[in-house]
Order: C-alpha cells, then sequence, then structure tokens
C-alpha cells in the first residue's frame, strides 16, 4: 500500500504563489500578498471582517486580475482543491466555484438567483436605515 500522503492545501497554495510571481506583475503580486494577509488575520482571529483595503497608491494595481487570483487561492485554501473556476453570479460579483457546479446551467441559475436576492435583502436593509 502507498502511503504518500498528498499535498496539502498550503503545498498547493505554495506551489501556485511560486508560480504566480514568476509571470505577475510584481507590483500586483505585492498587493495580492496584502489582500491574502488581510484575509490570513481574518481567519486566524475570527473575526468578522478585516480591512483588506491597499493603500492609495497601490490602488492602480488591485484589478481583477489579482481579485481572480486572490479568490483562487482562498478557494484552494478553504477547499483542498486546485479545480475551481472563478464565475460571475451577477451585480459585478465573482465567486469560485468547482468546474462540476461552473458547467452546470442549473446550478448557475440556482447561485444568481440567491445572490440575487442576498443583494435585495442587503438593499432593503440599507433603504431601511439605522433607525431600523
Amino acid at each position: 500500500m502507498d502511503d504518500f500522503a498528498g499535498p496539502t492545501p498550503q503545498d498547493q497554495v505554495s506551489l501556485y504563489l511560486e508560480a504566480l510571481e514568476l509571470n505577475m506583475d510584481p507590483d500586483q503580486f505585492r498587493v495580492l500578498g496584502a489582500l491574502l494577509q488581510g484575509a490570513g488575520q481574518l481567519y486566524d482571529s475570527g473575526m468578522e471582517q478585516v480591512d483588506t483595503a491597499v493603500d492609495e497608491e497601490d490602488e492602480e494595481f488591485l484589478t481583477e486580475d489579482v481579485m481572480e487570483e486572490f479568490l483562487v487561492i482562498v478557494g484552494m485554501l478553504t477547499t483542498g482543491r486546485m479545480d475551481q473556476q472563478v464565475v460571475d453570479i451577477g451585480g459585478g460579483i465573482t465567486t469560485v466555484v468547482t468546474q462540476d457546479v461552473a458547467t452546470d446551467p442549473a446550478r448557475m441559475r440556482e447561485l444568481r438567483t440567491w445572490a440575487a436576492e442576498q443583494r435585495g435583502l442587503r438593499d432593503a436593509e440599507d433603504d431601511a436605515g439605522p433607525d431600523r
């Protein structure tokens, strides 16, 4: 019997980051690192929200590609899988799903409907204001 344990999610991310560093603009890679550091603080502290805003001089490097890579890496860390795909679920919101979900029109429709419902609830809460 083979006792080989596959790579951990952290190992997968380390390899992925090494490849990204070779192929990504250095400033974009630095901003991606800052986003990942903020996400790590969130995970480590159990906080509900961490300020992952980048410095004003770095905003130009916070591109859609950087955000997609961020989603891929967080997806790898949380699922241990590398076969995810970044998808748009409407309203400018992107998320990471498995390849099976990404290619299933019914499941994607369900996700987009759920996302629209959640946006509607948030909008209603925002409209109600702080005096609810």
